[in-house]
């Protein structure tokens, strides 16, 4: 078995960190690589970089369909760790993008989502609605969101004649950083479809680092290849995302603020929220040389109701937009087998599946099921680079103005593609 848990268990666990981290419902991205405090020798460092293509495009909005391109963009999430320590404790720095989102709506009719009141704070669509009594409007035309996190967790274990117990804990800090452009009038009209102001906002801020913590157990079978391990990742709340932004006058009949004007805004976002969540692994040898693995993870996806970003300035006043999404929360799951081909390569693949968070008001994140597949080449003792890919099949999806959205949409079945690389070195 000696084979199974120094070879197969590298690429095995590999293949399930791509499957359900990268693609784990929601804004999630990465994981902290904190497996790496189960890899053998005293100093382990290890690098890594996942690049994720999620080709979703709507097939029609508020019934109008069309061939738009995909709104969502490629994105790469980097993955540093560097752990110290031995059989009995270790420790491990690690470095990720943990959550993140973009999308890109320039390709729709009038180059943005459709309209909705921006002279409001209100969360509620039928609000956003009620264009009777707006003094402004306000249509998205991109938005995107990044956290980094900085984290230490540490392993303590004890080995009896039973296997290895294990403890972990540690803290980790997330930063927030939020920019988005959109299109905007100002009413009354002047004439019919003029209105007295036309906007574009630009909006660039940020959120200070926060603390949360993770805690977690292991138990483990060396001779049979085998760990069981639960970890639980705290919600961390970012209140504090503020900063400044701008307002260009496309076209202006307001005194004394001439079209090109651009004025200098503050800007804010209403609480954000990264979830808790609670990830088991799972793996065990069956023969020389194979090996069987699980995972399973719950995110708490439905603290995420609706996020409003306000701009605010002495000389236009107080607007606001929002994004509703009323999501359940999310559960991934994927089992896989891992094979070694010799000392030196061993390979594995996995089938996975992620219940869409998507309730209706937002359609983007519908059920995912995914293959993926990865090698590990140790030439030696200290050396270990490994790759992987993944596919995945998006199924379509709608949401509607009746379930919480302030347009309506359809999204087709759509195609998710990911690759990654990483090297390991061990001294």
């Amino acid at each position: 078995m000696a084979v199974c848990r120094k070879t197969i268990s590298i690429a095995a666990l590999m293949t399930v960190a791509l499957s359900s981290s990268a693609l784990a419902g929601g804004f999630q991205r990465g994981t902290a690589d904190t497996d790496i405090l189960f890899e053998q020798g005293t100093v382990n460092m290890r690098a890594g970089v996942t690049y994720v293509s999620p080709q979703r495009g709507f097939d029609s909005v508020n019934g109008v369909s069309g061939n738009f391109d995909d709104y969502t963009g490629d994105y790469v999430i980097p993955s540093y760790a560097l752990a110290f320590g031995n059989e009995t404790l270790a420790c491990a720095g690690t470095a990720t993008e943990s959550f993140a989102a973009e999308a890109d709506y320039t390709d729709l009719p009038g180059g943005a989502l459709p309209a909705q009141v921006s002279s409001t704070q209100s969360t509620s669509n039928v609000d956003r609605l009620n264009f009777a009594t707006a003094t402004s409007t306000s249509r998205t035309a991109r938005l995107a969101f990044d956290s980094t996190e900085l984290g230490l967790t540490c392993r303590a274990s004890y080995t009896s004649e039973m296997g290895r117990f294990s403890l972990l804990g540690g803290v980790f800090f997330e930063d927030f950083h939020f920019e988005g452009t959109s299109f905007g009038q100002r009413l009354p009209f002047v004439a019919p479809g003029v209105p007295v102001a036309s906007t574009r906002v630009d909006v660039d801020i940020d959120g200070d680092y926060q603390t949360g913590y993770r805690i977690g157990a292991a138990y483990e079978i060396p001779e049979y290849a085998l760990r069981v391990q639960a970890l639980y990742r705290s919600e961390v709340v970012h209140d504090d995302v503020q900063g400044s932004g701008t307002v260009t006058l496309l076209n202006s009949f307001i005194p004394g603020l001439p079209t090109g004007t651009v004025l200098p805004v503050s800007s804010s976002l209403s609480e954000a929220v990264s979830p808790q969540y609670l990830e088991i692994k799972a793996q065990t040898g069956v023969a020389p040389g194979w090996l069987v693995l699980a995972s399973f993870r719950w995110t708490d996806w439905s603290t995420n109701n609706a996020s409003v970003n306000t701009i605010s300035s002495p000389l236009i006043g107080t607007s606001s937009s929002y994004v509703p999404y009323h999501w359940q929360d999310g559960y991934t799951a994927s089992l896989g087998v891992g094979h070694a081909f010799n000392d030196q390569i061993s390979g594995a693949l996995s089938v996975g599946y992620d219940r869409g968070v998507s309730t209706g008001a937002d359609t983007t994140y519908t059920d995912l099921y995914t293959l993926a597949g990865g090698l590990s080449f140790k030439a030696n003792e200290w050396s270990d680079l490994r790759v992987g890919g993944l596919v995945g099949y998006w199924t379509d999806g709608e949401q509607s103005i009746s379930s919480g959205s302030y347009y309506n949409a359809t999204v087709g079945d759509d195609v998710v593609y990911a690759i990654n690389a990483s090297l390991k070195l061990t001294f």
